[in-house]
């Protein structure tokens, strides 16, 4: 009998424990989205081609055309890698994603497509973690992606615009 109630006890005390450091975690923070264009005639990426949202509407050089090779870039590309950087706490904490949000018409499209895609975060020991998601079908039409992380109540989220365009 004392062994049942000692056990009870620890159980107790250890998911006590557990809860309060779970409490105690600070918010994950998105630190950094980084959009690459991947050159699919010669299996590498662009630069980082994400800009902060503005009311800019020029397209850089290196975003013209991009289904076409040409002299501005390095290949041709009608797909991109993004990335979002997430730090926070190595520690035991309630379970969070990171939910991105890509707006944009599909090359020879009329339709927008909005593609939501979620993963699951898994802090590391360095206090980050980096979530890669694959984007297909882009090159002629502006972009725009939203990134938040769920599962939190301070929800930290961003908006970045990749500004494509297409013509003679």
């Amino acid at each position: 009998m004392f062994k049942l109630i000692a056990t009870v006890l620890l159980i107790s005390f250890g998911s006590l424990a557990v809860s309060q450091n779970r409490q105690t975690v600070a918010p994950y923070k998105i630190k950094a989205v980084k959009a690459m264009l991947f050159y699919d005639n010669k299996g590498t990426f662009s630069r980082d081609v994400a800009e902060p949202e503005s009311d800019r509407y020029e397209v850089p050089s290196i975003l013209w055309n991009t289904p076409l090779e040409g002299a501005s870039r390095e290949g041709a590309a009608t797909s991109m890698l993004v990335t979002i950087e997430i730090e926070g706490e190595y520690a035991l904490a309630p379970p969070r994603q990171i939910e991105l949000v890509a707006s944009y018409r599909p090359i020879n499209s009329r339709r927008e497509r909005v593609v939501r895609e979620i993963e699951s975060i898994k802090i590391r020991e360095s206090g980050k973690y980096i979530a890669g998601f694959w984007l297909k079908d882009v090159g002629c039409s502006r972009l725009q992606l939203s990134a938040r992380i769920l599962g939190q109540r301070n929800q930290s989220k961003t908006k970045r615009i990749i500004r494509f365009g297409c013509g003679e």
